[in-house]
């Protein structure tokens, strides 16, 4: 499996669920946050990352309406929202772990795609769904900077960005 494959299989994932491929970005409008899944490559070698992100609506990032991962305000990777998976979703993205049996790989790639990425953002749909998940500690493994948290009502909207 190259890139190419890799991307074919999430893309027919996620546009049966709404999503819009853009480069090697995927992403969903709804009507309280525009979510982000976002196929990074490692530097290394031909291992692939897996970026979930969020924008809640009424925040305006750059590159809106089909931002860079890094430019979104509430971000995660697969491997940090499910370590309990970790080692599959390392296995199913590290393209140099060759295995005769490519379709095998393209069947848990999907079955990924189904089983996490998308019931996760299903969850992260709402405001109120993305603050009760930063307050749980879902992002403590990610990354939700200070203009989110404010723009969620999680810390003062008067706290300086110093």
């Amino acid at each position: 499996m190259d890139k190419k494959a890799l991307e074919s299989v999430l893309s027919r994932e996620l546009t049966t669920k709404g999503f819009k491929k853009k480069a090697s970005s995927w992403y969903r409008q709804g009507p309280e946050s525009l979510q982000v899944v976002d196929l990074q490559k490692s530097n290394y070698g031909l291992q692939f990352y897996l970026n979930l992100c969020c924008v809640p609506a009424g925040m305006i990032v750059e590159g809106m309406p089909a931002p860079k991962e890094y430019k979104c305000p509430i971000r995660i990777r697969l491997t940090a929202a499910f370590p309990e998976h970790r080692n599959e979703i390392e296995e199913v993205f590290d393209l140099e772990r060759t295995t005769s049996d490519e379709s095998r790989r393209a069947e848990r790639l999907a079955r990924l795609a189904n089983n996490l990425v998308v019931p996760f953002l299903n969850y992260m749909k709402d405001a109120a769904s993305l603050k009760d998940a930063i307050e749980q500690g879902v992002f403590n493994r990610g990354s939700v900077n200070l203009a989110a948290k404010k723009h969620l009502g999680i810390v003062s909207a008067d706290i300086s960005t110093e």
